[in-house]
Order: structure tokens, then C-alpha cells, then sequence
């Protein structure tokens, strides 16, 4: 190896406290981050939402939150909340769908799944039927999937994204 030998004084040893440090205070700029961007016109429960969803994606390992990104986060928060609000419909929803529709029958005696199925005898024998709102459900979760994978959020996209990489023809980047 060339060069001067190293001097064991210059050498400065790595602590796990110091790591410790520097991981609390990345979560903590990616926080203020968020906070920073976070829009002015969300309810208690999306302020909330946004604050988990937009420190995970303002953390300098994924760096995904930048000023022109907030609308894409801001949809990607409400199709969030929205998903929960479904789970949580048919998870505690105790309405009798046989009740609900004329000549339906219970298909499982389970609370939550008879909210989402139901059987019907007509002219056509017996036919299984879903509930409206699992068809919303569904196209929530298509719109979150989608918007998970514009952040680069799957494992397929992480794997194909390396840390800090922008695109060629963002005008944030250094190649200009």
C-alpha cells in the first residue's frame, strides 16, 4: 500500500450509541420533513395517516417525499384510510344481508363475510352476490397498489431503485 502508515490517534472508533444517535435524529428529519410538506386542509385522522405514511418516505434511505410528490402522497394517504374504513366495515358490520335483500339467504353464519356475500334464488338458480362496497374496496386497493408503486414502495420497484437515484429529466437533478 502506498502512502504514510495510518496513526492509530487519527482513527476514531464507531459506538453504538453514536448510531443509535444517528438513526433517531434521521427519523427525525424525515418528520420535519413530512410535517414540513404535510398540506393544510387534512382532518385529524389524515394528519395522522400522513405523518406515518410521509416520515417512511421522507427517511434519507428511501427519499421519495419532495415537494412535487405531496399530491401523489396526499392520494396515497386518503386510498390508505379508505381501505381501513372497508376492513373495518366488513370486519363489524352485523347486518343480516338476508335482511337487507328480499329472498337472500346467510352464506357463512360469520358476521364479517356475510356482510360481503350473500345467495340469491331466482330465475336462474342460486347465485352468490358481493356487497357494492367490495367492489369499492377492491378499486381502493388497485389505486394503492398503483400509488405504492410510483413511490417505489414494492419489493420489485426497491430492487430496481437505488438509493438518492433520480431521473434523467427531473430538473431537481444534478446532471443538469
Amino acid at each position: 500500500m502506498r502512502g504514510a502508515k495510518p496513526k492509530i490517534g487519527n482513527v476514531v472508533p464507531m459506538k453504538g450509541t453514536d448510531l443509535a444517535a444517528n438513526e433517531k435524529s434521521r427519523r427525525d428529519r424525515a418528520r420535519k420533513l413530512a410535517l414540513k410538506l404535510r398540506p393544510k386542509d387534512l382532518n385529524d385522522e389524515e394528519k395522522k395517516e400522513w405523518m406515518r405514511l410521509g416520515s417512511m418516505l421522507a427517511d434519507p434511505v428511501l427519499d421519495r417525499l419532495k415537494p412535487h410528490f405531496v399530491d401523489a402522497a396526499l392520494m396515497l394517504v386518503r386510498v390508505s384510510l379508505r381501505i381501513r374504513a372497508y376492513d373495518r366495515f366488513f370486519a363489524e358490520n352485523k347486518v343480516d344481508m338476508a335482511e337487507a335483500y328480499p329472498g337472500a339467504e346467510r352464506v357463512t353464519g360469520e358476521p364479517g363475510l356475510d356482510a360481503e356475500i350473500y345467495m340469491v334464488e331466482g330465475r336462474n338458480g342460486i347465485q352468490l352476490k358481493s356487497h357494492p362496497h367490495v367492489a369499492q374496496r377492491n378499486e381502493c386497493w388497485r389505486q394503492w397498489r398503483s400509488l405504492i408503486s410510483l413511490f417505489g414502495l414494492t419489493p420489485t420497484d426497491e430492487r430496481n431503485m437505488a438509493p438518492g437515484q433520480s431521473d434523467l429529466f427531473d430538473p431537481a437533478s444534478e446532471f443538469d
